[in-house]
This record gives structure tokens, C-alpha cells and sequence, in this order.
């Protein structure tokens, strides 16, 4: 946790630098802890059938390039921010620089059992990562714990980013799952009808146990315990997914609406991927709406067969990339995006 800065106009400066830029350090995946996956170091799992799929944070000095580094089957997402709208002209002059600095990265590792060559989901990694310094065209996972080892100048602002950062991606979750299938939970922040909504993604992430292959489904859904219809499509995530996550950027101001104070960020547009109506699905779509509220009252592997048939055989209903939309209460009523991912 950080200190609270005070009596000073240094500490002052400082607080209102993190008002800036923290929230966009932590604009794609947040981690989170919970009964049903840890969230932590990296580690490696024997792979057995019924085993819980872990979720960890990707060890420091990993290269990430355009695909999966060693150790990982699938590059799922990297989301580099760029600032594309609102009030870009309120912000400081050093901000743009360190917003767009720090990327966040989703893997997966998908192995074949020993034996009879059966294919599991082991674990789905978490990782902050700034551009490879070498001139290579990698990025690579840092920490707070490893700067120094790693030989990284970072400046005190950017550490501190770094930090909070970190502490935020500590709160996604996996909140169902079994050997070939998790679904993870993270809170994001989107643009929907002009407005900054906090929002819960999903992440689905299913294993063809025959051959290995992985499909990620994604949608949104307002959190809490709120009453809501389901969404009416889920997007299937492109493979390895590398795009500049457009973000919004929305000024409060003091005087009149005169001085800016404080800033919020939130993702314009989703991971590109292709929509997949599910209105016809009507078990799954209600099995959506309670396992978003009460996972245990969900047969999982249900879910995971109903999830599964969409991912794998369903026909997009539209090539293009899925914008946001308001959760399923309706757009008239509320504003949230529906989430699109792989």
C-alpha cells in the first residue's frame, strides 16, 4: 500500500501524477484473488485431468513477442494503450509518455497429458510488461520486486505506476472451471454513451481436449448482484491478439469547469475478434447471468458443453470488431459495454 503523501508540494505533485496515470497502467486484465484460483508467482503444475487451471502472474524477464514465449502454448491478448480521445488536451505534458509505457499481457498453456495424450488447460498468466530496451521488437514482464535486478531505470513516478498496478492485477479470478475450461473475471473500465461504466469482463477459455485447441469467448456484465438479462453475443477472440487498446480519457474539473483535477480512463474499443449471437442459446445465456452472480449454482461442466458448442462451431454474425454496448438491461436504461475477446 502506498504512503499518503502530505505538507508538501512534492506529495501533492505526486498525488496527482498517480491520478493520472494509474488507471491506465490497469486498463485490460485485472487479477484477483479468490477461492477458486490464486493469483501469484509463477509456477509450473503437473497437468492432470480434473486439476484446477492456475492463475499467475508471469515471471519477471519474460519476452513477449508476437507470439507465446517459452513455457506457453497461446499468446491470448497484448494491449498496448494509446490515448485517442476526450480530454487529451487537459492532461500533462509527461503523461502520454509513461500512460502508453505499460502493457498488459493474458497467456494460456495448454499440454497434453502424459499418457493417453489428452489435452488440459494448466494455467492463464497475468502480466504487466514494458517495450524490450535492446531494440528488439519484444516487450518484456517487469515487477516492482525486480526492477533492479533486471537493470531498469524506471523514475520514482514510473514505479509507483508499476506498483499500483500491480496491486490491481492481484484482483482478477477465476471463478469456474474444469481440466479443459476456466472462466476468468475482471473488472475493466469502458466508454459507453460518452460515459466512463465499470464493467465485469469474462473470459472464457475452452480446450478441444482431442487436439489442443483453444477458443476465448469474452463478454461483459454489470457487477454486483444487479438483476440483468443476459448478453445477447459473445465474442470469440482473434489468436493472438496484439492491438492498441484506444482509450478515453474524461477530466474533472474545479472553477467553473475551468482546471482540471482528476482523470478517469476507459477502453473505447475491445480485442478484436468475431461476434457470436447466443439469443438462441437461451440455458446459456442464463447460465451467464447466474454464474456471473452466484458461481456455485452452476454446473460447470454444463456450462463449459454449452460454452464450448458456440465457441467452436457457431458462425459469427459479423466480421467486424465488436464495439461496446450497454450489458443486457438494455441501452436505454443503462450504459455498459458488452465485452468482445478472442
Amino acid at each position: 500500500m502506498m504512503r499518503k503523501a502530505v505538507g508538501s508540494r512534492a506529495s501533492m505533485h505526486t498525488r496527482e501524477i498517480l491520478a493520472i496515470l494509474v488507471p491506465i497502467a490497469i486498463l485490460t486484465a485485472r487479477p484477483d484473488r479468490s477461492e477458486a484460483a490464486t493469483f501469484g508467482p509463477w509456477m509450473a503444475a503437473v497437468a492432470t485431468v480434473g486439476a484446477k487451471p492456475g492463475l499467475v502472474q508471469l515471471a519477471p524477464a519474460t519476452r513477449v513477442g508476437d507470439k507465446a514465449p517459452e513455457g506457453w502454448s497461446h499468446l491470448v491478448i497484448k494491449s498496448i494503450p494509446a490515448l485517442e480521445s476526450g480530454d487529451l488536451d487537459t492532461l500533462p505534458d509527461f503523461a502520454t509518455k509513461t500512460a502508453t509505457m505499460f502493457h498488459t499481457t493474458m497467456l494460456a498453456d495448454v499440454q497434453p497429458l502424459a499418457l493417453d495424450k489428452q489435452y488440459v488447460l494448466r494455467r492463464v498468466g497475468l502480466g504487466i510488461c514494458i517495450p524490450s530496451r535492446d531494440g528488439k521488437k519484444e516487450d518484456i514482464v517487469v515487477s516492482t520486486d525486480r526492477v533492479q535486478a533486471m537493470s531498469l531505470r524506471l523514475s520514482t513516478v514510473e514505479k509507483m505506476v508499476l506498483e499500483a498496478a500491480e496491486a490491481e492485477l492481484a484482483e482478477s479470478r477465476i471463478i469456474a472451471y474444469t481440466s479443459t475450461f476456466a472462466l476468468l473475471r475482471s473488472p475493466a473500465l469502458l466508454l459507453v454513451q460518452g460515459k466512463h461504466r465499470k464493467v465485469d469482463l469474462y473470459y472464457a477459455f475452452c480446450v478441444d481436449s482431442a487436439t489442443g485447441k483453444l477458443e476465448v469467448g469474452a463478454w461483459t456484465m454489470w457487477p454486483g448482484d444487479v438483476s440483468q438479462p443476459p448478453p445477447p453475443f459473445l465474442v470469440r477472440v482473434a489468436p493472438r491478439t496484439i492491438y492498441n487498446c484506444a482509450v478515453d480519457v474524461q477530466a474533472k474539473k474545479l472553477l467553473f469547469g475551468t482546471v482540471p483535477y482528476s482523470w478517469t480512463f476507459a477502453m473505447r474499443m475491445l480485442p478484436p475478434g468475431e461476434t457470436l449471437t447466443i439469443k438462441s442459446e437461451k440455458t446459456l445465456g442464463e447460465q451467464i447471468v447466474t454464474i456471473a452472480r452466484h458461481p456455485n449454482q452452476v454446473e460447470t461442466p454444463d456450462f463449459e458443453k454449452r460454452m464450448r458448442r458456440v465457441l467452436f462451431d457457431a458462425k459469427p454474425a459479423t466480421a467486424a470488431t465488436a464495439s461496446g454496448r450497454a450489458p443486457a438491461k438494455a441501452a436505454r436504461t443503462s450504459s455498459r459495454r458488452s465485452l468482445s475477446a478472442r
